[in-house]
């Protein structure tokens, strides 16, 4: 199976693209919030760090890997306030 075809020709296809990008505000980079006024919430932190831990392949029980999970929070903020 191949994909679809456009109905329209490479040149108009280019020209369309061309135009597009003069509509862009190309100067401007996206407003986004500084880390330090917005703290990652430890349950973040947790969840990112328990899905290292089971990608791992650690055979703990569940109960142990959310608590190390915690375990490891504690210690990136603590290491982040330092």
């Amino acid at each position: 199976m191949t994909g679809k075809k456009s109905n329209k020709k490479p040149l108009a296809i280019e020209q369309e693209a061309k135009s597009f990008l003069k509509t862009k505000d190309r100067g401007k980079l996206p407003e986004t919030v500084p880390p330090e006024v917005l703290p990652p919430s430890e349950e973040l932190l947790a969840a990112s760090v328990l899905s290292g831990l089971l990608a791992s392949g650690s055979r703990a029980r569940a109960e142990e890997l959310v608590e190390e999970a915690y375990k490891y929070v504690k210690l990136l903020l603590q290491y982040k306030t330092k």
